[in-house]
């Protein structure tokens, strides 16, 4: 009975929400509340995911994943965040039509992911790979969001004035976005409260640099900026950092009040242990400068308690992104091998071909032969071809004006088939030169993986026949 009513709550839940467009659907799964999410919500923007699939809506169900993806991480369960990032690119969700909402929140979410494993460098990477493409779009909502990551990966290394500069750019947009002058941005509470988050992130950074004055100026505008939205996300962040600024204004009482907030947030509401760490370290500190040894040690084991549980989880995430690194690895060693043999029947072809060459000049003696011409290269030609090469390994800007020289039909050729675009051609280039999908990521510094998202989408615009190698078609292009 409850398993026929639940189907039945089903179909009218996809008929309302089949009669929706693409950005309807993609405004619904916003809406989700990220601070107080679980189970049942994930199970929502699963249902609203199964509706864009059904539709083809391919951005829609690339936010769909990265959403549930981020109610995951908040839960502390860091290998299902990573199975539904991983999803975005496993079922070819990104390709050069992708709205930039999509790509932009896919790298905030791996930058995230790389975050927990600590790996900093890669962490900045995501971001970098994004940064000046989103400063160009205008968006105020995005250009605060990054510069906030920035100013967060930037606390997280020490580097206090680094992180206050994109502090203060995160500030002055997020001020945009709310004014939304012209009417240009849709106000949501996911967003708004994030935007209102700024204030006390500033205050905390000037916090840390004994800048008290200003401290203050942001800390009460925060505490205001609370009580105009009810979420539980800007609650969090506002008493953490009014609790940091208290403490370094001696006001005990004041700190412990807000610690406790923290505290009891972070336990109904944030899983997460970088939300849980944070309250357990700053309550360890204040206690033992206070010379509390109870309270001391109750914190200290609440902490160890903690870590031990991040342990575990950053293990598993670990895991999970070693086996992805492995099938990764094992794709691109098949690649080699079919490559291999491709290569290894073209040989024997050639030898086969030489071969009956020879047999028919000495069998026939035909006095033509002598006539024949054999096509090389000439020393000019052979010359410009070893430069092409030496640009393409130096990713150099000169290269694909180099390569048209040296292959002069080649851009024509290509544009016969499909409307391709010059960053497209340049990489087809790569290919025709017999790059091999590890030299063409190490020389133009992108990953594997995308390189292979974009070999895939050459295929799909060339509509190169799912069973040839994509280096034979194009060694085939200009004969």
């Amino acid at each position: 009975m409850v398993k026929n009513l639940s189907f039945f709550f089903f179909l009218v839940f996809s008929f309302f929400y089949s009669q929706h467009t693409e950005e309807q659907l993609k405004n619904i799964i916003f809406d989700v509340d990220f601070s107080t999410a679980g189970p049942k919500e994930i199970k929502k923007i699963d249902s609203l995911i199964e509706i864009c699939r059904k539709n083809s809506y391919n951005d829609c169900v690339a936010l769909g994943y990265l959403k549930i993806a981020n109610v995951y991480d908040r839960m502390n369960d860091f290998k299902k965040s990573f199975y539904y990032i991983n999803k975005v690119e496993k079922e070819n969700l990104i390709n050069s039509d992708t709205d930039f909402e999509v790509i932009f929140y896919l790298h905030i979410q791996k930058s995230f992911l790389y975050q927990k494993l600590n790996e900093r460098v890669a962490s900045l990477k995501q971001l970098d790979e994004i940064y000046d493409e989103t400063m160009k779009t205008g968006n105020a909502y995005f250009i605060y969001l990054i510069n906030r990551q920035y100013a967060s990966k930037y606390d997280d290394l020490k580097k206090k004035e680094l992180a206050l500069k994109y502090s203060r750019i995160a500030y002055k947009y997020s001020k945009i976005y709310r004014e939304n002058k012209d009417k240009r941005y849709r106000i949501d509470k996911n967003r708004l409260s994030n935007s209102y988050k700024t204030s006390a992130y500033l205050a905390g950074v000037y916090t840390d640099l004994h800048k008290m004055d200003s401290a203050k100026i942001y800390i009460d505008e925060a505490l205001r900026n609370e009580k105009k939205i009810d979420d539980i996300g800007i609650q969090y962040i506002t008493a953490f950092y009014a609790a940091r600024y208290f403490r370094a204004e001696k006001n005990i009482e004041q700190t412990q009040h807000y610690l406790w907030i923290c505290k009891n947030i972070a336990n109904n509401y944030y899983k997460s242990e970088n939300y849980q760490i944070a309250v357990a370290e700053e309550l360890k500190s204040l206690y033992e400068s206070l010379g509390q040894k109870d309270s001391l040690s109750y914190y200290s084991q609440w902490l160890l308690k903690i870590e031990a549980s991040n342990s575990e989880q950053n293990q598993l995430l670990n895991d999970a992104v070693d086996k992805q690194n492995e099938i990764e690895t094992t794709n691109i060693k098949k690649e080699s091998k079919n490559l291999f043999f491709i290569l290894s029947v073209s040989v024997v072809v050639c030898i086969l071909f030489i071969f009956l060459f020879l047999y028919y000049y000495r069998k026939h003696k035909s006095r033509n032969l002598d006539k024949i011409d054999i096509p090389h290269q000439s020393p000019v030609q052979e010359s410009i071809f070893k430069e092409v090469i030496q640009l393409a390994k130096e990713n150099n800007p000169e290269f694909l004006t180099r390569f048209n020289e040296y292959c002069p039909r080649f851009s024509e050729e290509l544009l016969k088939v499909s409307p391709l675009k010059i960053s497209e051609i340049r990489f087809c280039a790569y290919i025709y030169l017999n790059f091999s999908t590890k030299e063409i990521a190490e020389y133009t510094f992108i990953s594997v993986r995308t390189v292979q998202t974009k070999k895939y989408n050459i295929r799909k615009k060339l509509n190169i026949p799912g069973d040839m190698d994509i280096y034979v078609w194009f060694s085939k292009l200009l004969k």
